[in-house]
């Protein structure tokens, strides 16, 4: 069977075979669970958790990319808001930082971090990327929370989040 390609704007795209998939989904799996993650397949990929206490990580292939991802703020915490402008408002600063990822918002399912790794991307270091993950999520956690409720947190409330300084002139 031969591999389809074809380019999106992010890069290359390659439609694997069910094999190629399954294949790096059981390297994807190993890996995790060999840096001690509880890993289950689910209908599109893996979801991977530290344990029945932490939040999970979702581990979806397309189309020769892997998407990282985990739900940081389900609908029902969304539903909590009476405006959702500052939340997203809250977004954008923090996409505007670099932070490594990007935010993907669906009504039905929530919003959520995500890290896209391009094709051939090593399955050894997916659980560095979900560290990664989870060190954003938990430095962002209270500046949403902020937002929630109504009031966009400002740019020392960002700088704290991740233990920043805000820059001096120098003498």
């Amino acid at each position: 069977m031969t591999t389809r390609k074809c380019f999106s704007r992010t890069g290359p795209m390659t439609t694997l075979t069910p094999d190629q998939e399954a294949a790096l989904l059981a390297e994807l799996a190993a890996a995790c669970r060999e840096a001690g993650y509880v890993v289950e397949a689910i209908d599109r990929g893996l979801e991977v958790s530290g344990g029945e206490e932490e939040g999970a990580f979702y581990l979806l292939p397309d189309h020769g990319w892997l998407q990282a991802r985990c739900l940081v703020l389900d609908p029902e915490d969304l539903d909590e808001a009476r405006d959702l402008t500052a939340l997203f408002e809250t977004v954008a600063r923090a996409q505007f930082r670099l932070i490594g990822c990007r935010f993907g918002f669906d009504p039905g399912s929530g919003l959520w971090l995500i890290e896209d790794l391009y094709p051939g991307f090593e399955a050894g270091k997916v659980p560095a990327v979900l560290e990664q993950l989870s060190f954003v999520w938990d430095a962002l956690e209270d500046l949403f929370e902020t937002a929630l409720s109504g009031t966009v947190p400002g740019e020392d409330a960002f700088d704290a989040a991740f233990d920043l300084e805000a820059a001096t002139p120098p003498n």
